[in-house]
């Protein structure tokens, strides 16, 4: 590119006017998009516009990102103000210089095509030619980060892809597996994703990409393929993988890390890395590809993985225009706001005064307040510490738009109401909320649930309008929004948020090739006790192994010699610290733990090296369990699982296997699992009490299959009958009883256990349990009972039971669909390729499904299309 455009650039940039012209521009595009016009609107008259124009054309010729992100602020906000056909031209013609194709096919639909020369014309036919690839046999127009992306994809081994939020990274990476899929007889790959509600969403994908292709198994199920394809796709979460990697030592062609930010999530991170040397050590052929949504570090980290040559693929502009906006309450003016555009620290812009119809003065309700004012009737997105402050907003947006409408008749909202009440709990507090247009939205709901708000939130003309959220939605679920409202930089009791954290949640304004512009609104920004929206913060992404090594070194060190600590799954340090030594406890029975520990250590601790080798091999020798059984289970206290195994051994020998033998749950005796559940809990985690049982009790019920509505059901019933002999023991002492709990809490008490314990500790001790068990029968000479050990932590995790269940599941069905739809079928053990066919000849309407569950199939594919 040119030197004289970037010498010309620089001195454009260095005249205080052009920062000028370029704030009126920026404040009266944002007022613009606003749902509430201003008394006095900020205007630019046609000169300055016509400056700021040639000044884009200028920057655009230029390599740097600064300095193109200034050519799409100038080009998006001229679009969003002008309708001169001469403006539109220029502007169209930079979005096309800048490559931003889906900008300027939305700007061309909605703004119209400007005066176009036949140069012009040319010039963008050509352009974008060069950069449309074919996407499932259509013609697709690809930005120019994109296609940079996609061209980098066929060569790279391994390939760094950070971008922004609305970037469209996955995008092509999806794009690029499929047809790799789709070219190859041999072929395996895996998708790690960090939750279930982005597994879910990429499953989606990937299933209506390769549609069609019985040939490809597509799972989301760490199992052996009973039909042995040749030719898979999964998409897992990294423990997810880890169980993959235990039962299966095949090498894969490609591995693909989104949100590769998380290898520095403590536990979670160390078990992501461990995968990835796993998989990479298999073969040299394996492609890598992370993707990460802004982030340094990525670098350094492949090298800790044994990728020394890492691409970078990054880019700082996203393809929308972001408007950070300031709300701040006027002083002693309890209706009026006054709004701002942040540029930069110390860099506002003056966008005016806003007298809203509701009062600001009462903080506790102000988010809401702002977000009904500004938020109007496009898509708005809050933001809430926790689940019970989600719950606490959304219940206030509800209570003013029921008091304008008391009688909503949006047929598919009212739909989604019915669907929660059947469902989930018929007492649910968000099936009233929704109908209003307001639901909130956090990690631990169930999938179809979750799945079933979101997709009414991109819903363009009915639907719902409000989705107060936590930052699940900042782990890279595609559910972008024209208005973002934030009001604080913290979350839980109090925590603070990372910035990079809050900038990727914030990143969701604007939606590629649905929009050019977003809103983030910032909530009385000038009283929070930082600053993160000032200016953008990458994630800096590190080893979490390394960084606890670094940070706790002397509290894994005693945790390797014997001292591990206790750690509730809330003792975020002590799980660490647990992890870290386990971990090295599993690479030293491996043999690897000198190369292990020189890639892990810090620095300042390479001195250590010897000595923390030779604490591991001797922690290794004195636990004495296999190899392989410490290298699928390190995430569990070593010297707990040796505690299990000769528990296990003595009930063998006492002849007590009847109580030692997982069985299906569907078959086992009253008190089998209650048993099994405490004494993994005395012994691993020297846990006393009746906790065991508890859980125990709902997880049975979990793995059975039964409806989320039974299980609730009796959550409640169980919660209130300990509240009544609460009152009784309180009216004997004459003390105060506590105050019953709403359905709503207990509804999300169920869910917290379920999520973090049934289907997170308890998987990974289930399964820890299976392998040691296995391990006993062998060395007991009964390996004819080995077959009858049931392998209840994949159900735990799948919440199914039978073969059916599973294939449902594999099929990319939530449970709640799955459970659902198991009962309509007498057989119990399809295959996935069986149960695809049962589905495609599936009667809805005789069967009275859910069209919530309708939806599902259809959004999958599952289902024959109605024909007219």
């Amino acid at each position: 590119m040119s030197t004289f455009a970037h010498d010309l650039s620089r001195r454009l940039t260095g005249h205080t006017s052009f920062w000028n012209y370029l704030g009126q521009l920026q404040g009266a595009g944002a007022v613009r998009t606003l749902a509430r016009p201003l008394a006095d609107t900020p205007t630019l008259d046609l000169e300055r516009v016509l400056k700021l124009l040639y000044c884009a054309s200028v920057f655009v010729q230029t390599e740097e990102d600064e300095l193109k992100r200034l050519a799409q602020t100038i080009v998006l906000n001229t679009l969003l103000l002008h309708e001169d056909g001469e403006l539109r031209e220029r502007s169209l013609h930079v979005l096309t210089e800048l490559g931003n194709f889906p900008g300027l096919s939305y700007a061309e639909r909605t703004y119209g095509a400007g005066d176009q020369t036949l140069l012009g014309r040319m010039n963008r036919k050509v352009s974008q030619a060069l950069n449309t690839v074919p996407i499932n046999g259509l013609p697709v127009a690809l930005t120019d980060y994109q296609k940079q992306v996609w061209d980098s994809l066929p060569m790279a081994r391994a390939l760094a892809v950070s971008a922004p939020t609305s970037a469209g990274k996955s995008f092509v990476v999806i794009e690029h597996l499929c047809r790799q899929a789709e070219r190859h007889g041999q072929f395996t790959a895996v998708y790690i994703a960090p939750t279930r509600a982005l597994l879910s969403e990429v499953h989606q994908k990937v299933l209506l990409r390769l549609k069609g292709r019985d040939d490809i198994r597509i799972s989301t199920v760490p199992s052996l393929d009973p039909l042995q394809r040749t030719c898979q796709v999964f998409v897992l979460t990294q423990e997810r993988l880890q169980v993959l990697l235990s039962i299966w030592d095949a090498a894969f062609n490609i591995v693909v890390v989104d949100e590769a930010q998380n290898l520095s999530d403590q536990a979670r991170g160390m078990i992501l890395q461990d995968c990835l040397q796993t998989v990479m050590s298999r073969s040299r052929g394996t492609q890598l590809v992370m993707l990460a949504p802004g982030a340094t570090g990525l670098l350094e980290v492949a090298r800790a993985i044994g990728v020394e040559a890492l691409r970078p693929e990054f880019t700082g502009i996203s393809p929308v225009l972001q408007n950070r906006i300031v709300v701040s309450k006027v002083k002693g003016r309890s209706k009026e706001m006054r709004l701002q555009l942040l540029r930069g620290p110390e860099d506002r812009v003056e966008i005016g005064n806003l007298e809203s119809s509701l009062g600001l003065d009462n903080k506790a309700t102000r988010l809401a307040a702002v977000a009904l004012e500004l938020g109007g009737g496009e898509g708005s997105l809050v933001y809430e510490t926790g689940p019970r402050e989600s719950e606490k907003t959304a219940l206030q947006l509800m209570n003013e738009l029921h008091r304008r409408l008391p009688n909503p008749q949006d047929q598919s909202l009212l739909e989604l109401s019915a669907f929660i009440k059947e469902h989930i709990h018929p007492d649910y507090q968000l099936a009233a909320m929704v109908v209003y247009g307001v639901a909130y939205h956090y990690g631990r709901m169930p999938s179809l649930l979750r799945e079933a708000i979101e997709s009414s939130f991109k819903q363009t003309q009915t639907g719902l309008r409000y989705l107060v959220c936590t930052t699940t939605l900042a782990q890279g679920i595609n559910l972008p929004a024209r208005n973002v409202f934030i009001d604080t930089p913290k979350r839980g009791r109090g925590e603070s948020l990372d910035p990079a954290l809050l900038w990727n949640f914030a990143g969701r304004a604007g939606r590629l090739s649905q929009d050019v512009v977003g809103n983030v609104f910032l909530l009385d920004y000038d009283e929070w006790d930082t600053k993160p929206m000032d200016e953008f913060v990458p994630f800096e992404v590190t080893s979490a192994i390394t960084t606890t090594l670094s940070s706790q070194f002397n509290g894994v060190m005693d945790a390797v010699r014997g001292d591990m600590p206790v750690a509730p799954p809330w003792n975020a340090e002590a799980t660490r610290i647990r992890a870290c030594a386990g971990l090295l406890i599993a690479k030293a029975a491996a043999g690897v733990s000198d190369q292990f520990i020189e890639s892990v250590l810090p620095p300042d601790r390479l001195e250590s090296a010897a000595e923390v080798a030779e604490s591991a091999v001797g922690a290794a020798q004195r636990i004495g369990l296999p190899p392989s059984l410490l290298q699928a289970n390190w995430t569990i206290d070593p010297y707990g699982l040796r505690r299990l195994y000769d528990r296990l051994v003595e009930k063998i020998d006492a002849g007590d296997l009847d109580n030692v033998i997982p069985l299906n749950p569907r078959e086992a005796p009253e008190g089998l699992y209650q048993s099994i559940f405490k004494r993994i809990l005395r012994t691993v985690d020297q846990q006393q009490g009746n906790f065991g049982a508890l859980v125990a009790g709902l997880a049975l019920q979990w793995m059975k299959g039964m409806p989320y509505p039974v299980i609730l059901k009796y959550w409640v019933r169980r919660a209130r009958l300990a509240e009544e002999r609460s009152a009784q023991k309180a009216a004997t002492t004459g003390s105060r009883p506590k105050r019953p709990r709403t359905v709503d809490a207990l509804i999300r008490e169920a869910f917290d256990l379920i999520e973090d314990v049934v289907r997170f500790r308890f998987v990974q001790l289930g399964k820890a349990y299976c392998d040691l068990l296995v391990l006993a029968l062998h060395e007991k000479g009964l390996q004819k009972r080995i077959p009858e050990v049931y392998d209840f932590a994949l159900a735990l995790e799948l919440g199914v039971s039978t073969e059916t269940g599973t294939a449902f599941v594999e099929l990319g069905l939530s449970r709640i669909a799955a459970s659902a739809l198991e009962d309509l079928f007498p057989s119990s053990s399809m295959t996935a390729v069986e149960a695809r066919q049962a589905l495609r000849a599936l009667d809805v309407v005789a069967n009275k499904l859910s069209p919530i569950i309708v939806a599902e199939l259809d959004r999958l594919g599952l289902r024959e299309p109605v024909t007219a």
